[in-house]
């Protein structure tokens, strides 16, 4: 059984501020935007490094984090991962 987008996006968005969280805000619904484009990258199959490039690229290009490429994403992309089997 799968679960709505609805529910997979909230499930991102909870990942994303607390696992990954560049813009230092706990709450999960500053992440909307980047929860709706990630779920569609795990929908369309994108790979991890598809989406860590995409995270990065966020860091970088929308919150003007210059060493955003070093950061690990390990963690986040497992739970990434752990949510996309449940769409």
């Amino acid at each position: 059984m799968s679960i709505e987008r609805v529910d997979a996006e909230r499930a991102i968005q909870a990942a994303l501020a607390s696992q990954w969280h560049p813009i230092a805000a706990p709450e999960a619904s500053s992440y909307v935007a980047h929860a709706h484009e990630v779920y569609s990258l795990l929908a369309r199959g994108a790979s991890d490094a598809q989406v860590g490039r995409h995270l990065h690229k966020v860091e970088r290009e929308e919150m003007g984090h210059v060493d955003a490429d070093a950061r690990d994403l390990t963690e986040v992309l497992k739970t990434l991962r752990t949510i996309e089997r449940t769409m």
